[in-house]
């Protein structure tokens, strides 16, 4: 990787424990150092409970590290304030998760939307750019359709576009093609490449799709707790 690129998150000895009881702490993240770069697409794989998704949801600031940093698009995101890190949250971060979480009583556009109204703009202001984004993601004839119309994939596909809508700096998503057939998976994958190559694009993406991994710019294998080098 060319360490001139310009690095978008940068984690310096993250660890995270739980009180599992009141004399046993688990300790889940052991003291991770990494950096993203901008325009990456990077996987995180590794077995279940190797903490793969706790430290994703710490890059994307849903959770708290025990200790260490979090510089994301050069700011230490853990020394905002509340309202601050929501706020950072909101604008610079986009997510996607296994279950797209869709409201069920809104369309997709409304569903995409509701991200950019939530940061501050109208239905009216946002409107333009959703069904862009929902055009770009192959669904501009079914703007209309509520999440029960849509198929799984499709479902998906609203969901990647509304983590695009506020222009974040990276979108973290959480096994995005894990509860899909693989036909669905690998137009999700797709387009992710593409959404990529578009707008240089940052995803960091915890995966066990091994066909996905392999066609990512860089893969980190965790097991442990910590990531294997």
């Amino acid at each position: 990787m060319d360490t001139a690129r310009k690095v978008i998150i940068k984690t310096t000895g993250l660890t995270k424990e739980y009180q599992v009881s009141k004399t046993e702490k688990l300790k889940v993240l052991k003291g991770i150092y990494t950096e993203i770069f901008e325009g990456e697409i990077v996987t995180i794989v590794g077995p279940s409970g190797a903490g793969k998704s706790t430290l994703l949801h710490i890059m994307g600031t849903l959770d708290k590290p025990s200790e260490g940093s979090v510089i994301f698009d050069g700011e230490d995101v853990f020394r905002l304030s509340s309202n601050d890190l929501a706020r950072f949250r909101n604008t610079r971060i986009g997510f996607v998760f296994q279950f797209h979480h869709l409201l069920p009583e809104f369309s997709a556009i409304e569903n995409v939307c509701l991200a950019a109204m939530i940061a501050g703009k109208s239905m009216k202001q946002a409107e333009p750019k959703a069904k862009e984004l929902l055009t770009e993601v192959g669904l501009g004839s079914r703007l209309e359709h509520k999440p029960s119309e849509l198929s799984g994939g499709e479902a998906q596909r609203v969901a990647i576009a509304r983590a695009l809508i506020n222009s974040p700096k990276v979108i973290l998503a959480d096994e995005p093609t894990g509860n899909l057939d693989t036909k669905n998976s690998d137009e999700v994958m797709h387009l992710i490449f593409d959404l990529r190559k578009k707008y240089n694009q940052t995803f960091v993406i915890v995966t066990h799709n091994e066909k996905f991994a392999e066609m990512t710019d860089r893969t980190l294998k965790m097991i442990d707790g910590v990531i294997q080098v």
